[in-house]
């Protein structure tokens, strides 16, 4: 080889070694992979109870208010409420407890440790909604007594799916229904637990139950701040927010959401306007119509188009200001005041999972 040629040779080397060296203009830099969200179960020493979705008589069956780890109240494809016991065979035993033969069926549920209570809404012969509101004792192994009618007088039930659309306190059984007037009335009705009259206040617009002895404003008088009011005194506060801002609101936290093209941002704040904090961003949406469980957690769900229309479940840590992953292929989900479940599978492999959120607080 000549002089000329290992020239030639070593110039080519140093382009060669320049233009690996040398970033191009036309050439990406690599992606940064988005760090992993970290989960629940890496974060807390939990985990949920598993039912089968179908029980031991072959009735599918959905979650409406978990008692215990081993029993809850749920309802069937024809609205009857069931409660359904997990043996330790690990098999969902059911006992039927109201059957109304129609839908909406049972719409509501409340416990305590002494009685079951629960609203049935049927259409009656005019194809007008009437609804009952029935009740039973619980054993000291907590299972059901015999059911008892304890009103007829309901008015139009409004049920939204929160854990408050009935509920035990101040002795009574508390619910909500619309007043038949022509202007907007919401009527808080409640009756003393072992029966009596049914006392009715009316609050003009719309609202909804909130945990006792709280309401919330619901609806069109929800777009730009909110209101809450006691229901046992009067008192009341003013929650202010944007005016695109939807305003919806427990006890103790308000969801403000801003609508846009490319999906909404979620915003939480407590009432006084403290602790505002960006919960979810885009076609993430939140589990239960109640705000902030236990006073902590927002769970949230984001349906991935990409993993075939299942469902992610997060839970929002309000304490820690961070989101943790509950399951990544989810399908159906629901909460009550301190319980979220999901399921996975179908049909005979389907499999609700609760979760206990006083378990990680």
């Amino acid at each position: 080889m000549d002089g000329a040629q290992r020239f030639a040779l070593a110039g080519t080397a140093v382009l060669a070694l320049a233009w690996l060296a040398w970033p191009s203009p036309d050439r990406p830099e690599a992606a940064s992979l988005p760090a992993p969200v970290p989960t629940v179960w890496q974060t807390w020493d939990a985990e949920p109870v598993d039912w089968p979705g179908t029980t031991a008589d072959g009735r599918a069956w959905t979650p409406l208010k978990v008692l215990d780890d081993g029993q809850a109240l749920a309802t069937d494809g024809a609205g009857s409420l069931l409660y359904v016991e997990l043996t330790e065979d690990g098999d969902a035993v059911a006992t039927p407890l109201a059957e109304p033969g129609a839908v909406p069926g049972v719409v509501a549920a409340a416990a305590t440790d002494e009685r079951l209570a629960w609203i049935t809404s049927v259409p009656d012969a005019q194809g007008r909604v009437a609804s009952e509101l029935w009740t039973a004792p619980r054993g000291e192994d907590g299972k059901p007594g015999e059911a008892s009618l304890l009103t007829a007088d309901t008015g139009d039930v409004i049920a939204s799916g929160s854990a408050y659309d009935l509920q035990f306190a101040a002795e009574g059984l508390h619910w909500l229904a619309t007043a038949r007037s022509e202007t907007l009335v919401t009527e808080h009705r409640s009756i003393p637990v072992e029966g009596g009259e049914v006392a009715v206040t009316g609050h003009l617009g719309a609202w909804q139950a909130a945990a006792w002895p709280w309401l919330a404003s619901a609806g069109s008088d929800s777009l730009g701040g909110a209101q809450l009011v006691r229901t046992d005194t009067g008192a009341g506060v003013k929650v202010f927010s944007g005016a695109e801002e939807l305003t919806l609101c427990s006890a103790t936290w308000c969801r403000l959401i801003v609508n846009a093209e490319d999906g909404a941002r979620t915003d939480l704040v407590r009432p006084d306007g403290t602790g505002r904090v960006t919960v979810a961003e885009g076609f993430t949406s939140a589990v239960s119509p109640d705000v902030g469980l236990i006073d902590r957690f927002e769970p949230l769900a984001e349906r991935a188009v990409a993993a075939g229309d299942a469902t992610e479940v997060t839970l929002f840590d309000l304490e820690a200001g961070e989101a943790f992953l509950v399951a990544s292929s989810a399908g159906a989900t629901g909460a009550d005041a301190r319980r979220l479940w999901w399921s996975t599978g179908t049909g005979e492999l389907l499999v609700w999972h609760v979760l206990d959120l006083t378990d990680l607080a």
